[in-house]
């Protein structure tokens, strides 16, 4: 390519590049555009009214139960010990909507109207693993016989510190329920919802990038934290148990699991910004936690404890991870005070250690963790940080990039000719190993064949397929190749050899060492050579011999036959193509040798000798 072409190819290239940044720039504020005026939309329309309704007839609502007894009752079999049993009397007017609804945690729940018992909520029978039936809801339907009857509601604590846990009772729509339970926890829904989103979209992103670009595993660590951070909250609602009514107990392991294991990929993202020493802190920190879910685990499936026993031990050890990457962060402020780029990305990770530690201590303050959205808060303004931070860390990088290619293809352009060229000759090369008669020859044999034996044709399809196909895949060998490849390649085409002239060619071998390296192409045609002048004689047979054996500092390789042979004065002529390539290999590849006998009459016999490599020079 002349100077002039690179020149225009260069203004080409960085025409090209120009365009596709003004329309990446113009896309972004196009974008950012559009999605103001949509906020902008949104906001109008929830601030205005924009249609009269008139309705003269209010929704049905809900009350609270204020006038019941309550009175704690001594149970051997009750998991503490004590159930408690509340009363009080519907009223005379029951409407035909009307739900009696109250929430529990980890409690057992009986219900009676009158002498008749119309609830329960236990454990299964068949159960030796779990001691509670996790956090839900009690909707009973109550209908107009049902008014002036006492209502029993049995409640037995399956814990100690649920032992005087309050109930509330209502009475009402149950639609109304739900709507208000709704609107208290929706804030809590929608940050899990996002949580979850993000999760999701940073795992996809990194899958991509690693299969794509080969970095971004970082990312994955990240998104399945914020996974399972959203599906922690999710699960940790009043309203979440409405949509399974069925599945209580899961919900309830759902939330505490994700807990558990929720530091174990926060530390993993957190280490990418931090040096090798500080990194095998938090791995074994990594590897603790892992190994107390395991333990935990256990101890449930056991029967023995319950996770939630020992939730404070996986409290205990938010915090020791919370000190240890507070630790770290100080260590490498000290060591590097300079490298502000590390600092600043090892202090935004403590952002959701702090929500994490809020939502524990705070659970512990108010003695349940409904309503809990610190870490979801913390965690979507460090997404918010990150993600700037990492659009103008990917677009430096592209820009970097982009330079760097334009430089490369420059070169890539002056390499392609010359590497086409390289190719065509060793294109050229091996082809000339594989004679076209050859290929007419074996494959007439097998249309032959496909008529009075088609199994034989069959075979003898799949070995000149699979000798073909190494053939060419020897085109792209540039050094030497294992002497069982050549062998196995030597097999096949002397097997279709065998198919052309049926029972007139045999093959022995004696293979006494395989582990040394050949040139391509290196037994093939001399074998080749001893058929064509040695053996195909019309109405004759022979045999091809090849012995392998190692000697002090080489290998040696024979090839024999018994064919007519030839006068020692014609073996310096070597007139066959083939041979000649094979000498010369030999010689300049591995500094091997190629010796000739034969008589007539007699036979042929080729010798190889290959130096092992503590012997080349």
């Amino acid at each position: 390519m002349s100077d002039s072409q690179k020149a225009q190819q260069a203004q080409k290239t960085q025409k090209t590049q120009k365009t596709q940044k003004t329309q990446q720039t113009l896309s972004f504020w196009f974008t950012i555009l559009a999605t103001v005026g949509v906020l902008a939309l949104l906001i109008l329309l929830g601030v205005t009214d924009n249609a009269a309704v008139i309705q003269t007839r209010k929704e049905n609502g809900f009350t609270r139960v204020e006038n019941y007894t309550c009175q704690e009752i001594a149970d051997a079999n009750a998991p503490i010990g004590v159930r408690k049993e509340y009363t009080f009397t519907l009223e005379d007017n029951i409407a035909t909507d009307t739900t009696l609804a109250f929430y529990t945690v980890h409690q057992y729940v009986e219900v009676w109207l009158g002498e008749e018992k119309v609830f329960s909520r236990m454990p299964s029978a068949d159960n030796h693993m779990i001691k509670t039936v996790g956090s839900n809801w009690t909707m009973l339907p109550l209908y107009r016989e049902d008014a002036g009857k006492e209502v029993r509601i049995e409640i037995t604590p399956v814990y100690e510190n649920f032992r005087d846990r309050q109930v509330d009772f209502l009475i009402g729509s149950e639609l109304a329920i739900y709507k208000d339970r709704l609107f208290k926890d929706l804030p809590q829904l929608v940050l899990g919802i996002m949580a979850v989103f993000i999760g999701v979209v940073f795992a996809c992103v990194s899958c991509y990038t690693v299969h794509k670009k080969k970095r971004g595993k970082n990312l994955l660590a990240l998104g399945i934290f914020s996974t399972m951070m959203g599906f922690w909250r999710l699960t940790d609602t009043r309203f979440t148990p409405f949509l399974l009514k069925d599945k209580p107990v899961l919900l309830f392991y759902v939330s505490v699991t994700m807990l558990m294991l929720g530091m174990i990929p926060l530390m993993k993202w957190i280490e990418g910004y931090f040096t090798q020493k500080s990194r095998r802190i938090l791995d074994s920190y990594c590897i603790g936690t892992a190994s107390l879910c395991l333990a935990q685990l256990l101890l449930q499936f056991l029967g023995i404890w319950d996770i939630r026993e020992t939730l404070i031990v996986t409290h205990m050890a938010i915090g020791v991870g919370a000190v240890l990457a507070i630790g770290v962060v100080i260590y490498e402020r000290i060591q590097f005070p300079k490298k502000t780029k590390l600092l600043l990305g090892n202090r935004l990770p403590l952002i959701c250690l702090t929500g994490v530690l809020a939502d524990v201590i705070a659970f512990y303050v108010k003695g349940n963790s409904s309503g809990l959205m610190y870490s979801l808060f913390a965690f979507l303004l460090y997404v918010v940080f990150m993600g700037i931070s990492t659009i103008h860390n990917y677009s430096q990088q592209e820009l970097e990039l982009a330079e760097k290619e334009r430089q490369l293809a420059e070169k890539d352009r002056e390499l392609a000719e010359d590497e086409r060229k390289l190719t065509d000759r060793r294109i050229a090369s091996m082809m000339s190993q594989i004679r076209s008669h050859f290929i007419f020859n074996v494959l007439a044999t097998i249309s032959t064949y496909c008529k009075i034996d088609p199994k034989k044709a069959d075979n003898a399809l799949v070995r000149f397929s699979r000798y073909l196909r190494k053939n060419i895949s020897i085109i792209e060998e540039e050094g030497l190749i294992d002497f069982a490849v050549e062998l196995e390649q030597l097999e096949d085409y002397i097997a279709l050899e065998q198919l052309r002239y049926e029972d007139r060619i045999r093959f022995e071998k004696q293979i006494e060492t395989s582990s040394f390296e050949i040139p391509p192409l290196t037994i093939q045609p001399l074998v080749e050579n001893a058929i064509k002048h040695g053996l195909i004689e019309p109405g004759k047979s022979g045999t091809i011999g090849l012995h392998t054996r190692r000697n002090p500092g080489c290998v040696e390789i024979t090839v024999t036959d018994n064919g007519i042979g030839f006068e020692p004065k014609e073996c310096e002529k070597e007139k066959s193509v083939g041979i000649r390539n094979v000498r010369y290999r030999l010689e300049h590849m591995v500094g091997g040798r190629l010796a000739i006998e034969s008589a007539p009459g007699e036979g042929t016999k080729v010798t190889i000798t290959i130096p092992t490599e503590e012997t080349r020079t």
